[in-house]
């Protein structure tokens, strides 16, 4: 069973909305999906949710997975999560598409992309890094990470990102949707690129 959430953008003029809010919402979905599942499909198990994202969406359910705080708040057990798959999402925020954070692409990411306003004051990029939160012995789920062949440069991170899942020894798969797949199409054009296969094949090989 398939279930898509849209976090909010924006709640109103006078309330902004930062990488909190976006958060906090996916949490209050996943607990809603865990204590209501059943009612409307009874077969369902609450214990085997896998989280899937494109671009910002693959950084959010990122995010959730690896910074404990917000499951914890909403007490949510990290257990009921079976797997996350990622496809072309930003894990560092402060340098995703060269290695270099003065990198010009990186300076006009930063610019257009993580604006202060996603940000409350005390906070900063790093915090909202997930890659920042892969570290050893801890409770982490296996990762699906895909990048599309034309992606922005983003193929920079996810490689990064990949890399210290497995210096940290978590299960971790890593794929390069081929042919002339850019950024958007890798979602948009889901159903025949490769990204489906990888997709399903992931979820069949780690469903209890």
């Amino acid at each position: 069973m398939a279930v898509i959430y849209a976090y909010k953008l924006f709640y109103g003029v006078r309330e902004p909305v930062n990488v909190d809010h976006m958060v906090d919402d996916i949490a209050l979905a996943l607990v809603y999906i865990r204590d209501h599942i059943n009612e409307h499909y009874p077969q369902a198990d609450p214990d085997q949710i896998f989280l899937s994202g494109h671009s910002a969406g693959a950084h959010l359910i990122s995010l959730i997975t690896l910074d404990k705080s917000y499951f914890e708040r909403h007490q949510f057990p990290l257990s009921s999560i079976r797997g996350v798959i990622a496809m072309s999402g930003i894990y560092s925020l402060s340098n995703p598409t060269h290695d270099s954070k003065y990198n010009f692409r990186n300076i006009v990411f930063r610019i257009l992309y993580s604006s202060s306003l996603l940000f409350p004051k005390d906070k900063t990029m790093l915090e909202y890094s997930p890659i920042e939160y892969i570290k050893e012995n801890e409770e982490i789920p296996p990762f699906l990470v895909m990048s599309a062949r034309f992606d922005m440069g983003l193929e920079v991170d996810a490689r990064r990102f990949v890399e210290k899942f497995r210096q940290c020894k978590y299960p971790v798969e890593y794929q390069i949707i081929g042919g002339k797949t850019t950024h958007g199409t890798i979602a948009s054009k889901f159903s025949t690129n490769d990204a489906r296969q990888h997709f399903f094949t992931f979820i069949r090989q780690h469903m209890k």
